[in-house]
């Protein structure tokens, strides 16, 4: 009777579990992975050989398909001398094109009078990212937007008898010279001259958007864009369901801008052109670029986005409808929302935890290019006087930090960490990925605020690919998706995820799972590790909190270094979830680590590097700290030694690991209060050359800081939640002479952008809430590192 009932037991727990799964199917079968190539008037040569093309559906270099991974650095929105440190920061996440807007008023803020010095000094800035192994897209406007003064048209256009954004021949006439200056800024340095140039953005959301005149009388009253096109110009990216009656002579001036680039020697084997919201592209001569903003700080708070959830992207893209055949290009994304501007009404703040789930969604759905906009901060300058921020007073003067994931002055956030681990991914499997299409599931949601449906999305070529999916909803709480299980009807039969359990997605986490892909010759069935990046002839994995670890290959193989079974003719690796750990497949290299370990990972020659600080370089390989001391694990094992301070060895599970100790620095700086609402800063007596960097993190709660030096703005900050942190080095020679006044005003108990904000202080009886709290410093430190085997 025991024993019956035990049975019974069983038997119902069994059943429960089954009934408890989720199962989730999908059929890739009938994909269509056919190409289009020879219609596009795009591509170059470069002196060597190399080639870059475009057909239907992604880029190809050396005959290979290729994957972009563009972040937006305005040099002119940073200090000259810091170019070449946040170039390698950006490096090192992960990106490999650096996209930047020229502003015209920036460089011929007087009728025929250009300046190409300072922070000005675009080739230096384009030599320098050759320097650092990146290539280079630049936005050239004429017109650019960007938050900028006039969208970067100069003040003295403004009142005079000529159509701007037009083909109007005086307006054109200008335009001509300044693309002749600025082609001759670039000579040499074009992709077809062995050059780091790959791309050219000409205009930006042509006959979509426009920011208003600085000279102009109330906000928005006279918009930078040609009268015949204001009826549907927007001052933000949006969806124009009007279309647009202009149509036909708006693509005569992209046509003619393109004209004037190359006659300027600004020949590039990419043309790009803003395609959202219906603005209009060069024909068959440039690639239509995407745009997504889950944040933006210009559409109503508090709902949720559907940018989050998975979709055909090239035949459904964002912000639809679009002016141009989908079908003939390439789906690509210029400005993926990576943080978002503030403004006085309007604190759009971006949690950083949302990056990696959104490029997820991004990728999963389609995009064959990943631009980042901002993917750096910046600090807007002043010249001659002239405030060259936005025209609407309401937001920063100077700071254009814009949350990214390297702010302002290059601190590091969360995102810039995440980031890292779909864009190394990218670089290193972009040639198998990118030829593969986007299946979407029956069963995905098409509502942002089903969070208990999983999302996911499968690119495949019927045989294998990748299976995208997140557990991330702007502006919506999220719980564990637990019990799933994916099954995917592929070409060769069918593949389930896993095969003997299911898994658990976390709130806000993201997974990238393989399933019929080889990696090195080893035939992968699937995996629940996700793919991270190759180093040297290995092959590096991340594991996910919540998923059981393992991998499963077809056929009988050799593995050494952990447990394996086979089972049915397929091999069966179960590692231990949270641990990192090395091992063979067949002679084959393969690491996988936690995604937390993941996030502190830097790839530097055939090695790969763990490490709290930042690891830069290419022919040199650097640390970035804020930290005297710091642990540093190599992978696979070598020997390491610094140029600055003590190096010993430790204890690691995988490679070899040390802990860097560099003589700590006392800055010697004072941060004094005055009052209620001042904070002094002494600086005069650092010394800077013992320091990469030195910041001061304001702990405050209240409405804005501004920081002022000499009777100057130089930065300010509107509250969102999050620390302030300003650097001073790039302010060195001044802060030897002056002091820095740091000036915070209070919150406004009434202020309409306090829903903006997550937590709210206790006003109590007060209209007004000010707490300055305690200021931090922090130094950086810098030093060269040598890795020897």
């Amino acid at each position: 009777m025991k024993r019956l009932i035990a049975f019974f037991i069983i038997l119902a727990l069994v059943c429960f579990s089954a009934s408890a799964q989720k199962i989730w199917k999908t059929d890739v079968t009938n994909v269509d992975t056919t190409v289009v190539r020879g219609h596009l008037q795009l591509g170059g040569v470069s002196p060597s050989g190399g080639t870059i093309s475009v057909n239907s559906n992604y880029i190809e270099r050396n005959g290979k398909p290729y994957i972009p991974v563009m972040g937006e650095f305005h040099y002119s929105r940073c200090a000259k001398e810091n170019w070449d440190k946040e170039l390698k920061k950006m490096k090192a996440g992960g990106i490999s094109v650096v996209a930047t807007y020229l502003f015209w008023n920036y460089h011929e803020p007087e009728e025929g009078k250009f300046r190409w010095d300072g922070n000005a000094d675009l080739r230096a800035f384009v030599k320098l990212c050759d320097e650092n192994n990146l290539d280079v897209i630049v936005r050239i406007g004429p017109y650019s937007h960007g938050e900028w003064r006039n969208g970067g048209l100069p003040d003295w256009l403004y009142g005079r008898p000529i159509e701007v954004r037009s083909n109007d021949p005086e307006y054109m006439r200008y335009v001509e010279r300044y693309f002749k200056q600025v082609g001759e800024q670039l000579t040499g340095l074009m992709y077809k001259d062995g050059g780091p140039i790959i791309g050219v953005q000409l205009e930006n959301e042509y006959q979509h958007a426009a920011s208003g005149w600085a000279l102009g009388y109330g906000r928005f009253s006279e918009l930078t864009a040609a009268r015949m096109d204001v009826g549907i110009t927007q001052v933000q990216a949006g969806i124009n369901s009007e279309g647009n009656a202009n149509s036909a002579i708006g693509a005569s001036h992209m046509k003619e801008l393109k004209r004037l680039a190359k006659a300027a020697g600004i020949d590039t084997p990419l043309y790009t052109a803003t395609g959202w919201g219906f603005a209009t592209i060069v024909e068959d001569g440039s690639i239509p670029v995407m745009a997504g903003y889950a944040y933006a700080a210009w559409t109503p708070g508090n709902v949720a986005s559907d940018f989050y959830l998975f979709k055909d992207i090239r035949k459904h893209p964002d912000y639809a409808p679009v002016s141009f055949d989908t079908s003939k290009y390439p789906a690509m994304a210029a400005e993926i929302g990576t943080g978002m501007m503030t403004s006085h009404e309007r604190r759009s703040i971006v949690p950083h935890e949302s990056f990696l789930p959104f490029m997820v969604r991004n990728v999963g759905s389609g995009n064959n290019g990943l631009g980042y906009y901002m993917y750096h901060g910046g600090n807007n300058p002043l010249f001659e006087g002239s405030n060259l921020s936005y025209t609407d007073g309401s937001v920063s003067m100077r700071s254009y930090d814009y949350q990214s994931p390297l702010g302002e002055d290059g601190y590091p956030r969360l995102g810039y960490k995440s980031l890292k681990l779909i864009n190394y991914f990218l670089q290193d499997f972009g040639e198998s990925l990118a030829p593969m299409v986007t299946v979407i599931p029956d069963s995905n949601t098409s509502d942002s605020k089903d969070v208990t449906t999983l999302r996911y999305a499968i690119r495949s070529n019927g045989y294998g690919g990748y299976v995208f999916m997140h557990n991330f909803q702007d502006r919506c709480q999220t719980q564990n998706l637990g019990n799933n299980r994916i099954e995917v009807q592929t070409k060769s039969g069918k593949v389930c995820i896993p095969a003997n359990n299911t898994f658990t997605l976390k709130s806000k986490m993201s997974a990238i799972f393989p399933f019929g892909v080889e990696f090195g010759g080893i035939p992968f069935n699937y995996a629940t590790v996700q793919p991270y990046c190759k180093v040297g002839n290995g092959f590096v994995f991340i594991s996910l909190d919540g998923i059981a670890p393992e991998i499963v290959l077809d056929g009988k193989h050799f593995v050494k270094g952990v447990k394996s079974s086979f089972s049915q003719g397929r091999t069966y690796i179960k590692l231990v979830a949270g641990q990192a750990c090395d091992f063979k497949i067949d002679g084959v290299d393969f690491l996988v680590v936690p995604f937390d370990m993941a996030l502190n990972s830097y790839k530097y020659g055939d090695r790969l590097l763990f490490s709290e600080g930042i690891v830069v370089g290419s022919e040199k390989a650097e640390i970035i700290t804020t930290s005297s001391s710091v642990n540093i694990v190599v992978w696979p094992e070598a020997k390491l030694s610094s140029e600055k301070g003590t190096i010993t060895k430790s204890n690691s599970s995988i490679g070899s690991s040390w802990t860097l100790n560099m003589p700590e620095v006392n800055p010697n700086i004072s941060v004094k209060k005055s009052g209620d609402r001042y904070l002094i800063v002494d600086a005069s007596n650092v010394n800077w050359d013992e320091l990469s960097e030195l910041y001061i993190k304001f702990n405050y709660v209240g409405d804005r800081g501004v920081c002022l030096m000499n009777g100057y703005v130089k930065t300010d900050n509107f509250y969102v939640d999050a620390p302030w942190i300003v650097a001073l080095k790039k302010h060195s020679e001044g802060l030897r002479e002056h002091n820095m006044y740091f000036y915070f005003l209070p919150m406004d108990k009434n202020g309409q952008y306090l829903k903006d904000l997550s937590k709210l202080p206790d006003f109590g009886k007060s209209k007004e809430y000010l707490d300055l709290g305690t200021p931090e410093v922090i130094p950086e430190y810098r030093t060269t590192l040598f890795i020897t085997k």
